[in-house]
């Protein structure tokens, strides 16, 4: 029996975070896992802001009313009944913000597994796969803060190679897909970034733009034909582009909603916003390239994102009032773009 700790978010309003602790055995098939390492970024954001319509909060059920927001990182196996998983391996993938996870692996190799329980079914596997921890995307604390948002980052990147767009406008400059793809796609086309004015120096001191204007800068964007990926969802902002842009917006991607608080607009001038499903664009890659294939190109594109982090301030912290004062702060969206923080509960 296991005592397990896990925070939880109300379903009506994702900044008001609690902790509460129960105990759990482990059943046939089942393994429970110590969460050792986990960040929290603008993208768990997302995945709360749409945990209903997109299913993240099917991950790991939480009481009537709550939510617990998936995270990504790394977990040790602490007890296993099921074949082929022992205590003690370490694994990289996708846990509730808690203390322990319990999972059912399926058929386990050396690739890893993906987790069988019921509850889970139907929804994208890249979620429900687990893999072997591996020094191959280096430290630690820099995998479970980019390694799942590069990944969105890089097959974005893949989408609009074949886009007739001559500027990339990006949203939410400052958020690190956002800065992924700027990083990918500049020299290709010319890459334009949209943020607060405070945020503003940061993202032009990157150097992944071409161009960093503010969001009360929209009317100075310019270029005949603009693709722009939307990583904010800030309604305003989406309607302001849209306006101003008109016929010379050619493609409109929705990828992230870390402005949660501000509603978005069902009907926009001119084309229509698609939203982005990053696995299901992986999984069109990974059947593309082949599995090995897929990995190596990322990993490859990773390796050169990596050498240009000199800007990354890591810390670390511990316990669940850390990661409630975190979440609190990523949830008003009042985040320092430069620090990179992961948990340890």
């Amino acid at each position: 029996m296991v005592m397990i700790t896990a925070l939880t978010v109300a379903l009506d309003d994702i900044g008001e975070i609690a902790a509460a602790s129960g105990t759990r055995d482990v059943l046939d098939g089942e393994a429970i896992c110590t969460v050792e390492r986990f960040a929290l970024t603008a993208n768990n954001v997302t995945y709360a802001a749409h945990g209903a319509d997109m299913g993240y909060w099917r991950f790991f059920p939480a009481p009537a009313g709550r939510g617990i927001v998936p995270v990504w990182g790394f977990a040790e196996v602490l007890e296993s009944r099921a074949d082929g998983l022992k205590p003690g391996t370490r694994l990289f993938g996708y846990w509730p913000m808690a203390s322990h996870a319990v999972l059912m692996p399926g058929v386990v190799n050396v690739r890893g597994f993906d987790d069988m329980a019921p509850h889970r079914q139907g929804l994208a596997p890249v979620y429900n796969r687990y893999v072997p921890a591996s020094a191959d995307w280096g430290e630690e604390a820099l995998q479970c803060l980019f390694r799942p948002l590069y990944a969105t980052s890089f097959v974005l990147d893949a989408m609009l190679q074949k886009s007739p767009a001559d500027v990339l406008l990006l949203s939410s400059a400052s958020s690190k897909t956002a800065m992924g793809l700027a990083q990918l796609a500049r020299g290709r086309q010319r890459v334009v970034g949209l943020t607060s004015h405070a945020n503003r120096a940061f993202c032009a001191a990157t150097g992944y733009y071409d161009d960093v204007l503010d969001y009360d800068s929209i009317d100075e964007v310019a270029g005949n034909r603009v693709a722009f990926i939307d990583f904010a969802g800030n309604g305003d902002v989406r309607l302001a582009v849209h306006q101003h842009l008109g016929e010379r917006l050619i493609e409109s991607h929705i990828v992230g909603d870390t402005h949660w608080q501000v509603p978005g607009l069902n009907r926009l001038p001119g084309v229509q916003p698609q939203l982005f499903f990053a696995p299901s664009i992986i999984a069109e890659r990974v059947a593309e390239w082949g599995a090995s294939g897929y990995d190596a190109r990322l990993l490859a594109a990773w390796r050169r994102f990596a050498g240009s982090l000199s800007w990354l301030e890591l810390a670390e912290a511990e316990g669940p009032r850390m990661v409630a004062r975190q979440w609190r702060a990523l949830a008003a969206g009042q985040i320092d773009p430069r620090l990179g923080m992961t948990f340890r509960l």
